[in-house]
């Protein structure tokens, strides 16, 4: 394995004024082999880790014998001293950041001040499945920072790191917010009950997570991390399962079309309709109606989807 260490010779870094190097950013591109970071070296125990982990990308976290998997989309918060190594499978994509304890709030407003210090008191490593929007936004921010850290004569670098930084710390503390925020009205059973009356009424209206937070009353991060905590999936995974098992009802009990069944479930185009249920349900549209007829007519049960319900 390729041993990549995350210090100054890795991590660009930047020195404030008056104190040690507080930030330092990279961007992992997909490379051939795996790679490794060294989280309890001299140089790195200090900071506090945030990965921002890609689509399918792979990546484990050691510590004292034990290894904690991770997969992408995700975001994770690694605290100062809670792992020894970061690995990062060959093939992924990601971001890291790095923030030192105590000391990365000086490039905060007042404004986030909450944030900072909820986050940089934690004790424990925080990973939550990503809604793929999330961290596209979180990775580009990183990235966004990595690129001022490596021009820091740059006018306005330090102004555009702080705004960057604090994006990503609002939004990350967000996920992680108690059910008592003031965005939510009512429990969390009571939240996910309206959002499922929600996705009832419209899933064929082809509404985005955005969409349904706002119908909420919410914003898109609490109701994926609400969804996420409670329910083990992501709102969009929800969305999607709940048209692919009315596409699937759907094939079997009616003699539409799989164009008039895509239509009707706000497809405009019948081939990536097509697609989207091959993926979820593993074969296409037509070969799962032939299947349902042919196991109907031997006495069979018909082909299902194994999609638990909701709580």
């Amino acid at each position: 394995m390729r041993r990549a260490v995350a210090d100054a010779e890795r991590v660009p870094i930047v020195a404030p004024p008056n104190g040690p190097a507080a930030i330092g950013a990279e961007v992992i591109v997909s490379h051939y082999e795996p790679r490794r970071w060294s989280l309890d070296s001299r140089a790195a125990r200090p900071f506090i880790h945030l990965l921002c982990l890609h689509g399918s990308g792979v990546a484990d976290i050691r510590r004292e014998g034990e290894r904690i998997a991770l997969s992408g989309p995700a975001i994770v918060w690694l605290p100062a001293g809670c792992a020894n190594y970061l690995d990062v499978a060959a093939g992924t994509t990601a971001e890291l950041l790095r923030l030192k304890s105590g000391a990365w709030h000086r490039y905060l407003p007042p404004s986030a001040e909450a944030a900072y210090l909820a986050l940089d008191r934690a004790d424990g490593i925080m990973a939550l499945p990503g809604d793929p929007d999330l961290v596209t936004t979180v990775s580009r921010s990183i990235a966004a920072i990595a690129t001022e850290i490596a021009t820091p004569a740059r006018s306005g670098a330090a102004s555009i790191m702080s705004a960057e930084l604090t994006l990503i710390a609002l939004r990350f503390w967000r996920l992680f917010a108690s059910d008592s925020d003031p965005e939510e009205e009512g429990s969390s059973a009571e939240i996910l009950s309206r959002f499922r009356s929600l996705l009832e009424e419209r899933y064929h209206q082809q509404l985005r997570v955005a969409d349904y937070a706002s119908l909420l009353g919410m914003t898109p991060d609490r109701l994926h991390a609400l969804c996420s905590r409670e329910l083990k999936r992501s709102p969009s995974a929800l969305i999607q399962q709940r048209v692919v098992r009315e596409a699937a009802t759907r094939l079997e009990a009616s003699t539409a079309t799989v164009k008039q069944i895509a239509f009707a479930l706000g497809f405009k185009d019948t081939a990536y309709f097509s697609r989207f249920f091959s993926k979820h349900a593993g074969e296409a549209p037509g070969a799962w109606r032939r299947r349902a007829g042919a196991r109907g007519a031997m006495g069979r049960s018909k082909p299902t989807l194994n999609f638990a319900d909701w709580p």
